[in-house]
């Protein structure tokens, strides 16, 4: 008899002299020794499955189920094959005719015992907490909130402006994901995760902290249209690191829907601006009201000697309900009724007005607030259940609190 390891550890068996038979559905059946033992197995089985075929109960395994395709994860199963240097796992190695096999030695039990240890032992340093996976941008979570406990407000700020430049802000916009998978909710109640970093980075607006030392200029540029969130951040992260950029935008102030899409009863536009202000303060310039397509093209930046264009122009159309009368008089999509309130423009909403707001995510409840407090009787209408809304059930409790008829399945 003759063995050879392929790639994967695997062995091959090759002797001459097997006896091979089959099984009732047509597989090759030929012999093995486990533990001693000749017993009877057949093509595609693995060690562990002739073992259990014949009686041989001392091959201990955790992740083996029928159910699932066998992965080797927890190595309880591990056997010596005469021939094989490294122990194999018995789940997934195929029998081959000839092979010698060992269960139980005073090597394999240190080695399960020693798998097993760190199957139970405490993972924690090892796993990213639930809200911090929940959080699309993946901040870390447990470290700001360690920083703000001792009172490190200013380093709290900067871990989190590690990947996004805006905490305060968010601090106050963002529908908080990760307060929904938050463990302390196990015990009392979720902490207001998303208010902390928003606290922490207020208490030193104007003497802001920085993620990391500005780089040296590289001499690149970059023409960034939007001066939206995302173009924002775009030149925020491209000034730290060195390049020149330059922000065109077609509205006559920067911030995007958080200024012109977010009422400012929800983000005071003062207290907006000094945190963008820490964009500009990087040496970033901007230009409004020029718009791509109208005033000017992607070329026409490549032709100012732009390296690079980067796009973030943002949704400004509102969905299309294609409903019967949805053009009708006094009809207003929610986008421009929202940017025409902040801009002091005329707005169809006035006191003792009676209003239907069709919709139930954060924009509707949006538009929603902005007229109760306009003085109109709004109603707010969904056509689906409390639960499915886009908002939060918060979102919906403050509108309901502040006077709205809030409907459903309509």
């Amino acid at each position: 008899m003759a063995i050879s390891i392929r790639d994967n550890l695997s062995p091959i068996v090759h002797d001459a002299q097997a006896v091979m038979v089959r099984n009732e559905t047509g597989h090759p059946g030929f012999t093995l020794t486990i533990d001693g033992k000749t017993v009877q197995a057949y093509e595609n089985q693995t060690l562990l499955s002739v073992a259990s075929d014949n009686g041989i109960p001392d091959i201990p395994n955790m992740c083996d189920d029928e159910k699932l395709e066998p992965t080797a994860t927890c190595r309880m199963c591990l056997v010596h094959v005469e021939g094989v240097k490294q122990p194999l796992p018995a789940c997934t190695t195929p029998a081959i005719p000839g092979m010698v096999v060992t269960t139980n030695s005073d090597e394999l039990f240190h080695i399960r015992r020693t798998n097993l240890e760190m199957l139970l032992s405490d993972h924690n340093a090892y796993c990213q907490p639930p809200c911090q996976i929940d959080c699309p941008t993946h901040i870390d979570i447990p470290g700001y909130l360690e920083l703000i406990a001792k009172g490190s407000m200013k380093e709290a700020a900067r871990l989190v402006k590690e990947v996004l430049p805006f905490p305060y802000i968010l601090g106050l916009t963002c529908p908080a994901p990760c307060q929904k998978a938050c463990r302390r909710a196990l015990v009392e109640e979720e902490i207001a995760i998303c208010r902390m970093h928003g606290h922490a980075a207020e208490m030193c607006l104007l003497d802001p902290p920085h993620p990391y030392p500005k780089d040296p200029p590289t001499g690149k540029r970059v023409a960034i249209v939007g001066a939206g969130p995302a173009g924002l951040t775009c030149a925020y992260y491209l000034a730290l690191k060195g390049h020149y950029c330059k922000v065109f935008d077609m509205q006559p102030q920067p911030g995007g829907m958080l200024r012109y899409g977010i009422p400012e009863y929800r983000l005071q536009k003062d207290m907006m601006d000094r945190e963008i202000d820490h964009v500009w303060e990087l040496g970033v310039d901007l230009q409004c009201n020029v718009k791509l397509g109208k005033d000017f093209t992607i070329d026409d930046l490549f032709a100012q000697g732009f390296d690079a264009v980067y796009l973030g122009i943002g949704c400004w159309i509102s969905n299309d309900p294609n409903l019967p009368g949805d053009d009708a008089e006094g009809v207003v999509n929610a986008i421009s009724y929202l940017g025409e309130k902040v801009e002091g423009k005329p707005i169809p909403v006035k006191e003792g007005n009676e209003v239907v707001v069709i919709g139930g995510g954060f924009t509707a409840f949006d538009c929603t607030r902005t007229s109760l407090r306009l003085g109109a009787k709004v109603h707010t209408m969904y056509r689906r259940s409390r639960l499915e809304m886009g908002a939060t059930q918060e979102e919906a409790e403050d509108g309901e609190a502040e006077g709205t008829d809030l409907q459903f399945y309509v």
